[in-house]
């Protein structure tokens, strides 16, 4: 899970890999593990347009539910998120509990990932509140949050076609630990006020190819 832009539990995947091979003539599941429930709600207004997601690879573990909602502006201009760890029923509480006192009620570490491509200029900005982040266009997009996360700038690996070996790139990470009931971390990624709405970062070759 960690290699993937979503939030992932400190130590701990939302799915397992299954053996390679196949049994009885028949291909494997790619899981073992995961998910028993994935719900998806599309959303909108008239400024926005969105959906609300969640799953629950982590109820049994941690007792917790995953949902996070995306809300991108008619515009184009920015995206607003929230991903939100959540306790639901009385066995869902018990296997919070259990997994909270395994912590000695530190709480139950989480990181908030967001892997960048290997050309996207990233840059921690206004006092470490921030991320700008600059296309090879141009273009510029800030990446902020609301405080109740630890935010920080790190190592990551960019899996290429054609390439022997990852190319290395960066990561945005949110992180911090689930104490309560229902944890909440808000962030938005939204276009520079002193960038043109008409730059995008396309290639005209791959363009005029499709």
């Amino acid at each position: 899970t960690a290699s993937h832009s979503t939030l992932a539990l400190e130590g701990y995947s939302s799915a397992r890999l299954a053996p390679a091979g196949s049994e009885m003539g028949r291909t494997r599941e790619l899981l073992s593990d995961g998910p028993r429930s994935v719900t998806i709600d599309w959303q909108g207004d008239d400024s926005t347009t969105g959906l609300l997601a969640s799953h629950d690879g982590y109820l049994r573990s941690h007792g917790l539910v995953h949902t996070r909602s995306l809300r991108l502006g008619l515009d184009g201009r920015g995206i607003t998120g929230e991903d939100a760890l959540g306790v639901a029923g009385a066995e869902a509480m018990r296997a919070f509990e259990r997994a909270l006192d395994a912590s000695r009620l530190q709480g139950i570490g989480f990181a908030i990932r967001f892997h960048l491509h290997p050309d996207v200029d990233a840059n921690l900005d206004l006092g470490g509140t921030a991320v700008s982040m600059e296309l090879k266009s141009g273009e510029i997009w800030v990446f902020r949050h609301d405080g109740r996360a630890t935010l920080s700038l790190e190592a990551s690996v960019y899996l290429e076609s054609g390439r022997l070996s990852p190319r290395a790139t960066r990561q945005v990470v949110l992180s911090g630990a689930a104490v309560d009931t229902a944890t909440r971390v808000g962030w938005t990624i939204s276009k520079a006020q002193d960038t043109p709405s008409n730059i995008r970062d396309f290639v005209t070759d791959d363009i005029a190819a499709g």
